[in-house]
């Protein structure tokens, strides 16, 4: 309830059921979901300069406010040609408030920014060298990665990569680089077609990065390209395959645009389970056009599908309320990795290929253009969760 509706005297009546399923969900997410905030809209928004007290106090709040959603946020600024920095914790790797976030056990994984985030005086390479070497004393390392560009185009682009990556190796050759893409270096194809040459992309990366994370919109409705991707990954060398949404795929694929159906959002995750990624990204949360005012009216930015890059609004737009608002998608995204840790229950006594066979069954999803639009078959596959693993009562 809103501060306004104090002054009203309506009163409703509502008759709800509850059905409360007796597991205790993993503190930490079994998937990571890496969801971007942008820096530069909430300095604008709020009126915040960067590296002010106020700054670190706005991002701290809203980045512990998502944690309660089950994804790991990250803080990211746009630069040239796509290339973006990405942070998780605003401060250094040697200020006390680093090991609190990056020791939260919510946080699924983490970025380290590649270079300072707030002007420090040392060059670029010093800062990354003193922050690697920081973070690879601590156990939380394994959650770190460096998320350095954005969907390459061509071969500077591609190149950039490698070069910002073997900085990082020198100072942790264990370091984990994402790169997000869905097409080869348009200028020098390495392949006669697309998606051949899409499919060469990690073997044209590698060693320079660890995590692959792909567009969903490249693989469509052929779910049997993800078999193909796969084979082109080597875990076995620590190597992963993540995914990710944005301005596509479109209806009626899932996504998180506004006007697709509750369950269309929450397939999103089904998909990625089907499909074998182990890991997932979204560019932006709070990605509204400029404004400089925390109330002012919240306009999706142009160019794009209603509801790309925005997941929640600030409190102050709907009443004086100084806490951001979860959209509806954000709900269902977390509805969507709490039903993953339902599959990965299942998965782990009788098979990933019961799990995969559970969704079918149901009726809950059965490929991008095949899911259920009734609430029903989500209620069945809990129950029958439930019913097979009862004895079993912490996933």
């Amino acid at each position: 309830m809103m501060d306004e509706d104090a002054i009203t005297n309506h009163s409703i009546r509502l008759k709800l059921t509850l059905t409360v399923w007796d597991f205790v969900l993993p503190v930490t997410p079994s998937l990571p979901a890496v969801i971007g905030i942008s820096d530069t809209v909430i300095e604008d928004r709020f009126g915040v300069e960067h590296g002010s007290s106020e700054w670190y106090e706005a991002l701290d709040q809203h980045y512990k406010w998502l944690l309660q959603y089950k994804i790991s946020p990250y803080f990211c600024r746009w630069r040239e040609n796509m290339r973006v920095l990405t942070y998780t914790c605003p401060w250094p790797a040697d200020h006390p408030k680093s090991d609190e976030y990056y020791s939260d056990p919510r946080l699924a994984a983490y970025a380290v920014p590649y270079s300072p985030v707030v002007s420090c005086g040392d060059t670029a390479k010093d800062s990354l060298q003193r922050e690697v070497e920081i973070l690879r004393t601590k156990n939380h390392w394994r959650k770190a990665y460096f998320y350095l560009w954005d969907e390459p185009l061509n071969l500077e682009h591609y190149e950039g990569i490698r070069n910002m990556a073997s900085d990082i190796h020198a100072y942790a050759p264990d370091a984990r680089i994402m790169t997000t893409y869905y097409c080869g270096p348009s200028d020098s194809p390495l392949a006669s077609n697309n998606f051949e040459a899409f499919l060469k992309i990690p073997e044209f990366l590698r060693p320079h990065t660890q995590i692959y994370c792909t567009s969903e919109w490249v693989i469509g409705n052929r779910e049997e390209l993800a078999k193909d991707i796969i084979a082109e990954i080597q875990p076995e060398n620590g190597e992963e395959w993540w995914t990710y949404v944005c301005m596509g795929p479109s209806d009626p694929h899932p996504n998180w645009h506004l006007g697709m159906r509750g369950t269309q959002h929450r397939a999103v995750m089904w998909r990625v389970w089907k499909e074998g990624g182990t890991g997932f990204l979204y560019w932006g949360a709070n990605c509204y056009e400029k404004a400089m005012s925390p109330s002012a009216e919240i306009r999706f930015r142009r160019g794009l599908p209603p509801g790309d890059g925005v997941l929640y609004y600030p409190g102050q737009v709907f009443s004086s309320s100084q806490e951001p608002v979860a959209s509806l998608r954000l709900e269902r995204l977390l509805s969507g990795l709490q039903d993953i840790e339902y599959f990965k229950l299942y998965a782990s006594r009788f098979g990933r290929d019961e799990s995969l066979h559970l969704l079918e069954k149901t009726g809950m999803y059965q490929g991008p253009e095949r899911y259920t639009h009734e609430h029903m078959p989500i209620d069945v596959m809990r129950g029958e969760v439930f019913r097979t693993c009862r004895s079993d009562n912490n996933i």
